[in-house]
């Protein structure tokens, strides 16, 4: 019987570690562009599931390095985050905000080399929700295992 029981156990935490693993690639706006010389644009996307997300910002230096990229997150009333990357600046870039389900927008400005003879430039944009860690669901799974332990040690 206790066997089976620590068996079972197991299996649930094993599920448990699975399923926050697989939420941790749920990308909820994603973006690859080109553009010539300069752009602005603003888009919408939704939220499905409060959570933490992360967006990423990328210049992928393709056919050359743009001179400046930035991008915001922002809602109806407020800017949840934003970054700037230029040629002082790494080539990629993060930022992190808390949302609740519903419309948000994302705000892409970049500038290309125009002393480049194609006056091209590639960008990366990514919205994805941060996962859970899987100790959370181990501990989680550990404190389920010892209240079932518990209450079975009281019944006998």
């Amino acid at each position: 019987m206790k066997k089976t029981f620590r068996m079972m156990l197991m299996t649930i935490g094993a599920l448990l570690i699975t399923a926050g693993n697989s939420w941790a690639n749920t990308v909820v706006y994603d973006k690859v562009g080109i553009f010539k010389t300069e752009t602005f644009f603003i888009e919408e996307f939704e939220i499905s599931e409060a959570g933490s997300y992360m967006a990423s910002l990328t210049n992928f230096d393709f056919p050359a390095s743009m001179i400046d990229t930035g991008m915001s997150v922002v809602t109806a009333t407020q800017l949840l985050g934003s970054i700037m990357l230029d040629s002082t600046t790494p080539a990629a870039g993060s930022f992190t905000f808390d949302a609740t389900p519903g419309i948000y927008s994302v705000a892409f400005y970049g500038t290309a080399d125009p002393s480049t003879a194609s006056q091209l430039g590639l960008y990366g944009m990514e919205i994805s929700q941060i996962p859970i860690p899987a100790a959370v669901w181990l501990f989680g799974s550990g404190l389920l295992g010892l209240a079932l332990v518990s209450r079975a040690n009281k019944a006998v």
